[in-house]
């Protein structure tokens, strides 16, 4: 064998014994953090297998409020397997995402389409848990005088013709949200399309968001009280029309029908609207505040007292009282 050759073999086993070395001194350096994040992997692994994720699609104001976090904080802790998640939309949205069995409950604010969406066989057992109502908000001058309005249709209409006039905006949210469907119902019953008017704008976001632009611009909005008042402090827009019946705005919990999504996780989901309608959790969401104001009102078993007139309602206040008595 030639003396190149000898030469090559002899480089080329000094490399191969460089890198065995290195890898060696490697794994005896560091041992203790590839075992951490070994062991790390695996906690967290063991901690998911053990908790049951709850999936809701909810309306956006909810969750804007915070309501939400302070029901999961108690929820979970008497529930430690369960781990609850949401995704915060419009009520259109979330009932879509339901329709597709991608949440195993809905939290939504439209009666008419919660009725359809139960009517259809996607929903079932849906309850109402809390109330609070919608007002018309919008800068402390009022050019359309909507303060002196009789009813919210005559605030509307006071709108829209301040509107044509050039004296003001609107801003809707203009995403199928309960609130939106409110504003759009209201503006029917007004007789008025404001769709495409050069003052009307749609943001197509979130209460929070919309109130913001609202607020930019010194625009008029219809808004959810509670969210209002959890951003009132960072807003200079104003409560100029509440108070009218036609304004009270009803929050249901919706299980998604096991028989059509055999996926859905039906039993956790039940747990968490039983928490909800039981005193505890009504006591909660009626105490529950932000910014010194309380956002919501319990309102299981007490819509007819709201003027609501509802017999599937009363069947399931009857279902979930049993349930809770076991």
């Amino acid at each position: 064998m030639g003396k190149v050759t000898i030469a090559f073999l002899a480089a080329i086993l000094l490399i191969t014994t460089i890198i065995m070395l290195s890898l060696t001194l490697l794994m005896e350096a560091t041992p203790s953090t590839i075992s951490t994040t070994s062991s790390s992997n695996t906690a967290t692994s063991s901690q998911i297998g053990r908790r049951v994720i709850l999936r809701i699609a909810t309306t956006t104001s909810v969750d804007a409020t915070g309501l939400l976090d302070a029901i999961k904080g108690e929820f979970e802790q008497k529930n430690p397997d369960v781990n609850v998640t949401w995704v915060a939309v419009g009520t259109g949205q979330a009932i879509a995402i339901g329709k597709r069995g991608d949440a195993d409950l809905i939290i939504v604010h439209n009666r008419q389409l919660e009725d359809q969406f139960i009517k259809e066989g996607y929903g079932v057992h849906g309850i109402t848990f809390a109330w609070n109502d919608f007002i018309i908000l919008g800068p402390k001058s009022d050019p359309a005088q909507v303060n002196s309005s009789k009813d919210v249709v005559e605030a509307f209409k006071r709108i829209y013709e301040a509107g044509e006039s050039g004296k003001c905006v609107f801003v809707s949210r203009g995403d199928r949200s309960g609130t939106n469907l409110k504003e759009v119902e209201i503006w029917k019953a007004a007789g008025l399309n404001a769709t495409g008017k050069g003052w009307y704008i749609e943001s197509g976001q979130g209460m929070g968001q919309t109130l913001t632009m609202a607020n930019e611009r010194q625009a008029y909005t219809l808004s959810d009280r509670s969210t209002f008042l959890s951003m009132s402090k960072v807003l200079s827009i104003k409560i100029l029309f509440e108070g009218d019946p036609r304004l009270i705005n009803l929050y249901r919990a919706i299980l998604v029908n096991p028989q059509k999504f055999p996926n859905v996780k039906y039993d956790v989901a039940e747990r968490y609207v039983m928490f909800l309608v039981s005193e505890e959790g009504q006591n909660l969401i009626g105490n529950y505040s932000k910014g010194g104001y309380r956002l919501f009102n319990p309102a299981f078993g007490k819509i007819g007292q709201l003027g609501f007139n509802d017999p599937y309602e009363d069947e399931q206040v009857k279902y979930w009282m049993s349930k809770i008595r076991g």
